[in-house]
């Protein structure tokens, strides 16, 4: 009996670390026109905030980290450019004593700069 016990608690755990992977790896799509930008400081280095005009009901404010996989014209940098891509957790960055909050984007395409 004790070693099931062991056995299920190691299992349990093993079952809950691979529960925010599976999760993140799901995300939600996004799209949309950006109409305010602003770069920030995150736990994962330097981060642009963006405020999109969505194409649907969406969240509206997205935050691009070094950990985004980046596809077509890099990184969001212009108000007017086309963003499409994929977000999934709430997340936060600042600039000095101003916090933005938004949900972290995994992945992005965009279009060409303005």
């Amino acid at each position: 009996m004790h070693r099931f016990i062991v056995s299920f608690a190691g299992l349990l755990a093993g079952a809950l670390l691979l529960v925010p992977l599976y999760a993140s790896a799901l995300g939600t799509s996004f799209g949309g026109r950006i109409a305010a930008v602003s770069p920030c400081i995150s736990p994962l280095g330097p981060s642009i905030w963006i405020s999109i005009i969505p194409a649907g009901t969406f969240q509206p404010f997205y935050i691009w980290t070094p950990a985004t996989l980046t596809l077509s014209w890099g990184p969001p940098r212009s108000i007017g450019q086309q963003v499409l891509g994929v977000a999934d957790t709430p997340f936060a960055c600042s600039l000095g004593l101003v916090k933005f909050f938004g949900q972290r984007i995994q992945t992005i395409g965009t279009s060409p700069l303005l």
